[in-house]
């Protein structure tokens, strides 16, 4: 009897368990490192429309003259989009950013997860914190 009563337990422990990681998981999948899906990127003409999930609204930027759109990417909390003039970012937080390339950049990477962006060009490496809105740059040095 005590080893039934004991086997209970243990098997009843190892049910939860399990159920307990199943949940995790399935949590886990709609996510990356915990931060929710929460922004979207429209291209509309010459417009990008952010559609921000926390605000419940949509956020626009206008393109420039002769303006193309060459890469983006989007994380849970940050877009990123290269065109042929500059590159620009939204956060959730924040809102648009944007900064110029330089003559004869050329765009080599371009990644989004959670609040980071990063952008790796042939002459600089950015990254865009979207919580902030603020850019980090750093100028390569694989010209010498």
């Amino acid at each position: 009897m005590l080893r039934t009563a004991i086997g209970s337990r243990v098997l009843v422990a190892a049910l939860g368990l399990t159920a307990a990681l199943i949940a995790t998981d399935a949590l886990t999948q709609n996510t990356s490192q915990g931060v929710p899906k929460q922004v979207h990127l429209v291209v509309d003409g010459n417009r990008l429309v952010a559609s921000n999930v926390r605000t419940s609204g949509f956020d626009e930027l206008r393109l420039r003259a002769r303006e193309d759109i060459r890469k983006s990417a989007e994380g849970e909390a940050v877009l990123l989009v290269v065109t042929s003039q500059r590159i620009i970012a939204y956060g959730l937080l924040s809102g648009w950013r944007e900064i110029d390339l330089v003559p004869n950049e050329r765009i080599e990477r371009v990644t989004a997860e959670d609040f980071a962006g990063l952008v790796v060009t042939s002459e600089r490496l950015l990254n865009f914190n979207g919580e902030s809105g603020t850019w980090g740059e750093r100028e390569r040095r694989v010209h010498q």
